[in-house]
């Protein structure tokens, strides 16, 4: 700030008056450090001691002192007790970081069954917890908690410029999907929503190197896909061509969305999560509820479905389950069948349905379990499998959410560390992957590696849905084949889905909570039309609509068309 002069007389007469300018500061800001403009100096001072034009007078992030050290305590569940090696991560981290966030973090991790439980009990005990994983499934739920105010409404932390992190990282148009309502009705942020994708993209995986075999190089459609199960059948004996969960799930609904053809009008959506019910959006805005359990049996249903779905067979999915189970596809207990996955992991199954977005872990299991296997895939959404973009539907949610209880000290200097991690791919990494060199390598932008001699069953594995997964921040196994890595990226692409009619809709069951449990129940006895086990498919369908019927679905279908009526006044069908 000061020139030298050539004089020594000079350079002593200055010495002198700029320790008696430093010794009256001092003074000065001792006898009014308790005053409210203790932080402003007078102007007189301020005057003679200015900056140079060239220099700030805020202080540079490398200039300010790091805040107190503070230790930040989350709670998240994991498939293990441990994380392998997460103590060198976290050291790399605190390395990083001592100057500027000067924070510590002390993950907590339990079962996925008892997070909810735990993390509940220790904010309504006033116990620390500074970030705790929380979603729509744990028990109690995020909604749950909500309602109870054990959570911290996050709105300002996300599109600020303070946080450019979050910001980035977190779209205006995502946060919205991932709101949720609190006790006044009101829709806040009240927790940072982790997903790779909106959707996880329905695939059939199956044994390649069979394929290869029966001369079926590669399942590209429907046709070749039987053609494979035909060659299961003819040389394979006792392998099961496809397994899957009929304990839970109707492969008819899959098998119809393989033929079901693409429309560009997206005005109806088939199994209302909660309420057994199918929605279709009339001409003036309205919404129609159908009277069917099987829509597509409802004239006035079919009637407000574009062209190209009103000649749908009404049956059409039931059928090819049924012809399926006589061909042998599918094994012939399947109601009782669990663990599919299972099956097809020893070798028992020749596919089985899963999604695209575990592409790694499956393809790295099978090739460990069956040595000289090889994994192959089949997209069964055509609109995924063409690449056709507005084919497919989502409500861009997420499953999993990071919370900050409403009591919690810290919760600025929590929001501060998800900053950080979302500032950079390199910081996101970190957590993520690991230290790159000994944990990973990168393979370019999108792609990674364990490097030679890491033994993968060891090596770092954090679980990132927990706390990581963004769909702008995304790595893929380097033996993901790009073509599945293009789909991938599609679905974290919200501009490739169309928005679903019930986004940010929740049917709020309290007039018909017996009613819907009710219809439930009965909703199970089409399992044994909709996995091919029983041949009277139009039977049992008139047996389970005079059950639905009985239950009480016409109370339901009324409480759900008044209240999706009123959502619609300030969320109208916009033509998706």
């Amino acid at each position: 700030m000061y020139k030298k002069t050539i004089k020594s007389t000079a350079l002593a007469i200055s010495l002198i008056l700029l320790l008696s300018i430093l010794a009256a500061c001092s003074k000065n800001e001792k006898e009014s450090s308790n005053s409210p403009s203790a932080s402003s100096p007078p102007a007189s001072e301020s005057a003679s001691v200015s900056p140079a034009p060239s220099e700030s007078s805020e202080p540079s992030e490398s200039a300010k002192a790091p805040p107190e050290e503070v230790t930040l305590e989350f709670f998240m569940p994991s498939g293990t007790a441990d994380v392998n090696d997460l103590q060198a991560v976290l050291d790399q981290f605190y390395t990083e970081t001592k100057d500027t966030l000067n924070t510590k973090i002390k993950f907590n991790f339990t079962t996925f069954d008892n997070i909810g439980q735990q993390v509940s009990l220790k904010i309504a005990g006033g116990e620390q917890v500074d970030s705790a994983f929380t979603a729509q499934w744990t028990a109690p739920n995020i909604n749950q908690m909500i309602a109870k105010d054990q959570l911290a409404n996050l709105d300002s932390y996300f599109n600020n410029d303070k946080f450019p992190g979050l910001k980035k990282a977190f779209t205006p148009e995502y946060l919205k999907n991932n709101s949720f309502i609190d006790a006044k009705g009101e829709s806040h942020i009240y927790g940072i929503p982790f997903t790779h994708g909106f959707d996880g993209g329905g695939v059939i995986y199956y044994r390649k190197d069979l394929a290869e075999k029966y001369g079926v190089p590669e399942i590209k459609s429907v046709a070749d896909l039987t053609k494979f199960y035909d060659g299961v059948l003819a040389n394979d004996k006792g392998m099961i061509p496809l397994s899957w969960n009929g304990n839970q799930d109707l492969i008819s609904d899959t098998l119809l969305t393989m033929v079901q053809p693409l429309t560009e009008k997206h005005n109806f959506e088939t199994n209302v999560a909660g309420t057994n019910s199918s929605i279709a959006i009339k001409p003036d805005g309205t919404v129609y509820v159908a009277k069917t359990v099987n829509p597509w049996n409802d004239p006035e249903f079919i009637g407000l479905l574009p062209d190209a779905l009103k000649s749908v067979d009404p049956l059409q999915g039931y059928k090819m389950a049924r012809d399926w189970y006589k061909k042998g596809y599918l094994e012939k207990d399947i109601l009782a069948q669990k663990d599919p996955d299972g099956q097809f992991m020893s070798g028992k199954a020749a596919s089985v349905v899963r999604t695209l977005d575990i592409y790694a872990s499956e393809k790295q299991q099978l090739e460990t379990a069956i040595p000289g296997s090889k994994l192959g895939y089949f997209i069964i959404n055509p609109g995924y499998l063409n690449g056709t973009a507005k084919a497919v539907g989502s409500d861009f949610k997420a499953w999993n959410f990071a919370a900050l209880p409403s009591n919690s000290k810290n919760i600025e200097r929590t929001m501060q560390f998800f900053d950080w991690l979302f500032t950079n791919q390199k910081n996101h990494d970190l957590f993520e992957f690991g230290i790159e060199g000994k944990h990973w390598t990168a393979e370019g932008e999108t792609k990674y590696s364990i490097p030679a001699g890491v033994d993968a069953a060891s090596n770092y594995n954090f679980p990132g849905f927990t706390l990581s997964w963004n769909p702008t921040m995304v790595r893929y196994d380097a033996s993901t084949p790009d073509d599945v890595v293009t789909t991938l990226n599609n679905l974290g692409d919200t501009n490739f889905f169309f928005k679903k009619l019930t986004a940010g809709f929740n049917f709020v069951t309290d007039n018909v909570k017996n009613e819907t449990a009710k219809l439930n129940d009965v909703k199970s006895l089409l399992r044994s039309i909709g996995d091919g086990v029983s041949d009277d498919i139009e039977g049992t369908l008139s047996k389970v609509q005079k059950d639905f019927d009985k239950a009480g679905y016409a109370k339901v279908r009324e409480e759900l068309e008044k209240q999706f009526n009123e959502f619609l006044k300030t969320n109208p069908y916009e033509g998706q």
